[in-house]
C-alpha cells in the first residue's frame, strides 16, 4: 500500500487554515457591518419614543395657548366693562357739569330779579315813609271831601297790598335762591364723586391694559412659529363657522318668531354698492388678501382709533354678542334672505342679542381685542354662509 506524500499533506492543511481563517474574518466583518434583530428593535423603540415625545409637547403646546386664549378672553372682557362703565361715567360727568352750568345761570338770574324787587320795595317804602301815616290820621280827624278821601284811602290800600306783595316776591325768591343754591351744592359734590369714580376707573383700566399687554406677549410666545400661527388661524376660522352653525342659526330662528310683528328683512342684495361703512378708516388688510401662509382675509380690516363708534351697515336682527376667540368681541347682524355683517376687534358692544337695528346704530366701539395689537374692526359680510368681498358691497 502506498504511503502519503508528507509534503503533500501539509499543503492541504495550509490551504485548509487560510480558507478557515478567511471565513472567519468575513464572519467578523459582517457581524461589524450588519445591525442585529436587537438593535433594529431598539432604533424603532428610539424613534416611537421621540415621536411621542413630540406629540405630548404638541398636546401641551395647544393646551397652553387654549389656556392662554381664556384669560386672554377674561381679561378683554373685564376690560371691556371697564370701558363701557367709564363711557357711563363720562356721560354722567358731561351731564353734571351741564346741570352745574344751568344752576348757577338760574342763581344768578335769581339774583338780578332779587336784586330788582328789593329796588322796588325800598322805593314803595320810601313813598310810604315820605307820605307818612300822621297824614292818613289827619285826613280822617279833618273830615275832608267824601270823594277825596275814598280815593286817598284807595290809594292807601293799593301802596300797602303792592308793599306786601313786593315782600311776598322778595321772600319768595330768596325762598327760591336758596333752594337752587342747595342744589348746586349738591351737584358739586356728585361732580366730585365722579370725578374720583372716573380716575378709580381709569387706574382700573391701566392696570387691566398692562395684565392683557403681559398675556398677550405669553400668547404670542407660545405662537412663536408661522406654524403654529397657521394652526390657531384654522383654529379661529372653524370656531366661527361652529357659532354660525349653532348659536346664530338658533337665533336668527328664534329672531323670525319674535319679530314677525315687526318690518321684514329683506336682505342685502338691493343695497350692493350702496351701503354705508361701519366706521371710516384706511382699509389695512382687503378681502382675499395673504393673511398667515396660504390662508386669505375672509373679511377687510379697517383703521380706526380706540373707541370709535361702530355702525349698523344696515337693519337687521343681533344674532351674536360675545367674545370669539381670534376675533374679540364680535356683534354678528342677520339681514335676512341668509344675509349676515360681522364686526370684530371690539373694545366693547353695544348692542344685545335679538334686539332689532337699523341702519346706523352704534353696536359696538372699536378696539384691539381677540389679540390683535392694531386697533382695528374687522368686518365681514357672509350670504349663504359664504364670504363675499364688503368693498362691492360698501359705497
Amino acid at each position: 500500500m502506498k504511503q502519503p506524500n508528507s509534503h503533500s499533506n501539509q499543503g492541504v492543511i495550509k490551504r485548509l487554515v487560510r480558507l478557515l481563517n478567511a471565513s472567519l474574518i468575513a464572519g467578523v466583518l459582517l457581524l461589524l457591518c450588519s445591525p442585529t434583530h436587537a438593535d433594529e428593535q431598539q432604533q424603532l423603540i428610539n424613534v416611537q419614543k421621540q415621536l411621542k415625545q413630540q406629540q405630548q409637547q404638541l398636546k401641551q403646546r395647544k393646551s397652553n395657548i387654549s389656556k392662554a386664549q381664556e384669560q386672554l378672553r377674561q381679561y378683554e372682557l373685564a376690560l371691556a366693562d371697564s370701558s363701557q362703565q367709564l363711557r357711563k361715567l363720562n356721560n354722567q360727568l358731561s351731564h353734571s357739569k351741564m346741570e352745574q352750568q344751568q344752576i348757577e345761570s338760574q342763581i344768578n338770574t335769581l339774583k338780578q330779579q332779587l336784586k330788582q324787587q328789593q329796588k322796588a320795595l325800598a322805593a314803595q317804602i320810601n313813598s310810604a315813609y315820605r307820605l307818612g301815616e300822621s297824614d292818613y290820621m289827619k285826613m280822617l280827624l279833618n273830615q275832608q271831601n267824601a270823594a277825596n278821601l275814598e280815593r286817598m284811602l284807595s290809594y292807601y290800600q293799593y301802596l300797602a297790598k303792592a308793599r306786601s306783595a313786593a315782600l311776598l316776591e322778595v321772600n319768595d325768591k330768596q325762598i327760591e335762591l336758596s333752594r337752587v343754591q342747595e342744589q348746586l351744592a349738591e351737584s358739586q359734590k356728585k361732580l366730585e364723586v365722579l370725578v374720583s369714580l372716573q380716575q378709580d376707573k381709569l387706574q382700573q383700566s391701566q392696570a387691566q391694559q398692562d395684565q392683557r399687554k403681559q398675556q398677550l406677549a405669553k400668547l404670542n410666545t407660545l405662537q412663536n412659529t408661522e406654524q403654529s400661527r397657521l394652526e390657531q388661524l384654522q383654529i379661529n376660522e372653524q370656531q366661527l363657522q361652529q357659532v354660525i352653525s349653532d348659536k346664530i342659526e338658533q337665533q336668527q330662528q328664534l329672531a323670525l318668531k319674535q319679530n314677525l310683528d315687526k318690518t321684514p328683512l329683506t336682505g342685502l342684495a338691493k343695497t350692493k354698492g350702496k351701503l354705508p361703512w361701519p366706521l371710516s378708516g384706511r382699509v389695512l388688510h382687503s378681502y382675499n388678501s395673504q393673511n398667515q401662509g396660504q390662508t386669505r382675509w375672509q373679511g377687510i380690516v379697517i383703521d380706526s382709533h380706540p373707541g370709535t363708534k361702530v355702525q349698523a351697515v344696515a337693519a337687521g336682527n343681533v344674532v351674536f354678542a360675545d367674545w370669539l376667540r381670534g376675533y374679540g368681541l364680535v356683534v354678528a347682524i342677520d339681514h335676512g334672505e341668509q344675509y349676515l355683517s360681522f364686526y370684530g376687534y371690539n373694545q366693547s358692544i353695544n348692542a344685545e342679542v335679538g334686539e332689532r337695528v337699523n341702519a346706523g346704530k352704534t353696536i359696538a366701539y372699536a378696539g384691539n381685542t381677540g389679540g390683535q395689537t392694531t386697533n382695528a374692526l374687522f368686518f365681514q359680510i357672509r350670504h349663504k354662509g359664504q364670504t363675499q368681498d364688503p368693498s362691492k358691497w360698501l359705497k
